[in-house]
């Protein structure tokens, strides 16, 4: 659906795709050869929203246009469920599912993280249960300074991967 708001419409490239059950909504530029794809909401409420050629807005996310304008460069997909809010996108990138860029994209971002986290960590409790293992830690060396919640993320990433090597080697040994 196509809405004009604040007496702007959307202008929307004639080779560009936008689904029937997307939402498109105010000042909003779509270019060339883009894909907007079904519950995906483009939002400018105050701003306005310009998506370059060849971009995919993929299931459920949504781009919203508040106090900036929000510049998707070119070749740019923006994975299902992901949110950009006031912030822009360089040519040939992207934002992975449930993620978000923009103002509080931290704390959005961290949430998602956590709920990834506590769903790999009852995983791993549940096969713990089942055969007691003490869970490899980082030596000395690999140790990664945490200084926020990137770094905190990554390093969490680092030691699942260190796991997952250690499971793997213990298997090829049987």
């Amino acid at each position: 659906m196509i809405f004009s708001s604040q007496n702007k419409k959307p202008q929307v490239h004639e080779s560009a795709y936008v689904a029937p059950t997307a939402v498109v909504s105010g000042d909003v530029t779509i270019g060339a050869g883009c894909a907007i794809l079904h519950g995906a909401i483009l939002t400018s409420e105050g701003a306005p929203i310009e998506i370059g050629e060849g971009c995919v807005v993929m299931e459920h996310a949504v781009v919203r246009a508040t106090s900036k304008p929000v510049k998707i460069g070119n070749h740019v997909v923006i994975a299902p469920h992901a949110s950009v809010v006031d912030a822009s996108l360089p040519d040939d990138s992207g934002i992975p599912a449930g993620a978000a860029q923009g103002e509080n994209a931290r704390a959005r971002n961290a949430q998602t993280y956590a709920a990834f986290l506590r769903k790999a960590h009852a995983a791993d409790a549940e096969e713990q249960r089942a055969k007691p293992v003490v869970p490899p830690r980082l030596s000395a060396q690999k140790s990664i300074e945490v200084q926020g919640v990137d770094s905190a993320m990554m390093q969490e990433l680092a030691e699942l991967e260190h796991r997952r090597q250690e499971a793997l080697r213990k298997q090829r040994g049987k």
